[in-house]
């Protein structure tokens, strides 16, 4: 089968592109072929991925990259990217050029919109995917409400989370054109206890032995007060003991954040280094005692991270928000059996849940290797691929 994906994709950083990668590489692995139809190599370097575009992995076997070239914008008044309008012309030479059989979009705004566009002109039939940001925050907006309910109603397929069907219900979609997407997927071939570390070395000069190493990997964006960070710092700076915090990061809040790192005395304990692609994350995880997730009052509804599950895939201990532990994606979260919760608005309480890593490293190792446990029973990637066929088959034998 050919297939047109248009969507986020590395090297531009988060969620969708991530998963976007890990669908596409299983995908071709299985003889389909998958062509990406992006604007990822137009990605503003605060939330682009650093790494080798001829690095092999970036590209696996039977996917293939259209991306959009800032250079071939025409200059107009007043000027804009135009993503959406240029995503939808490529889409549009790729689906006539490959024969392609079905559009799958992630993320309404531009990918989901030059999708239908391009679905409108061709007629190859559109499964259209969602995230938390752009159905709570951008729909909500006035700047594009009745666009994206006018898109929604004409996509042959949604997929959604199971909270919001009778959303898209209340807007007159039939049913039978609503799939529910329940699934936070990792693929394990990838996300597993016996991955290799990450050789540090590579990327700092730092001499780190021994130490325990903290780690987040994400955004610290303009809202990176909502993400918890300042209560991990106000959490971790009395501690007196050797530890490093790990930050694969960038943003337009980081700036901000090191200042406040500094204020408190801990950029002497803090590593910053760059966004990595999916394919080096399990190894970052392998490498870190402990990966915090401490986010609370996040403004993101239906926000639904999928870092919980590939820490728990590799089998490192999670040190994660209650705002969104007891998230139904995340399966059976007990506290100090296979995670370590933390309100991180109660910095006393946070403080010793960093301090129960920095003293107790075999419980902690012990908690990472429950969680792995605990990830077997949630999900299955092959039958995530199997079901993602089937939302295909099910609308190519529509259209036949």
């Amino acid at each position: 089968m050919k297939i047109c994906f248009i969507t986020k994709y590395p090297p531009i950083q988060g969620g969708v592109s991530s998963r976007a990668y890990w669908q596409a590489k299983a995908l071709g692995q299985r003889d389909h072929e998958v062509h990406i139809v992006t604007n990822s190599l137009e990605v503003e370097d605060d939330y682009k991925e650093v790494f080798d575009l001829n690095d092999p992995d970036f590209l696996p076997e039977n996917v293939f990259l259209h991306s959009t070239n800032a250079e071939s914008n025409p200059w107009h008044i007043p000027f804009s990217p135009a993503y959406t309008e240029r995503i939808a012309n490529l889409a549009i030479e790729v689906i006539r050029q490959y024969d392609i059989k079905v559009i799958d979009s992630n993320f309404i705004l531009p990918y989901g919109i030059a999708g239908n566009i391009a679905k409108s002109i061709t007629g190859v039939p559109q499964i259209l995917r969602h995230a938390g940001s752009d159905i709570g925050k951008l729909f909500i907006s006035t700047s594009y409400s009745s666009l994206f309910k006018f898109v929604f109603q004409r996509v042959d397929k949604i997929l959604t989370y199971p909270q919001l069907k009778e959303l898209f219900i209340s807007m007159g979609i039939p049913e039978s054109r609503i799939s529910i997407d329940d699934r936070v997927i990792v693929d394990t071939m990838a996300f597993n206890p016996g991955v290799n570390p990450i050789p540090l070395s590579e990327y700092t000069d730092l001499k780190i032995t021994g130490y325990p190493i903290i780690t987040y990997i994400g955004k610290i964006n303009y809202y990176w007060e909502s993400k918890g960070l300042m209560e991990l710092v106000e959490a971790v700076k009395d501690i007196k003991e050797d530890f490093l915090l790990l930050f694969f990061s960038n943003g337009r809040g980081l700036k901000e954040f090191k200042m406040f790192l500094e204020e408190q005395g801990l950029m002497g304990k803090s590593v910053f280094l760059n966004f990595l692609p999916p394919w080096k994350i399990p190894s970052v995880i392998k490498l870190s005692t402990c990966v915090v997730l401490p986010e609370r009052d996040f403004p993101v509804k239906y926000h639904v991270p999928i870092l919980p599950k590939e820490v728990m895939a590799i089998g490192k201990c999670l040190v994660l928000g209650k705002e969104i532990a007891h998230n139904q994606y995340y399966g059976n979260l007990t506290d100090r059996e296979n995670v370590l919760l933390v309100n991180p608005k109660n910095i006393p309480a946070f403080r010793s849940v960093i301090e129960f890593v920095i003293h107790n490293p075999e419980e902690v190792a012990e908690i990472g290797r429950k969680a792995y446990e605990t990830s077997k029973t949630i999900d299955n990637f092959n039958e995530f691929i199997d079901y993602t066929l089937e939302q295909y088959n099910s609308l190519i034998e529509v259209k036949k």
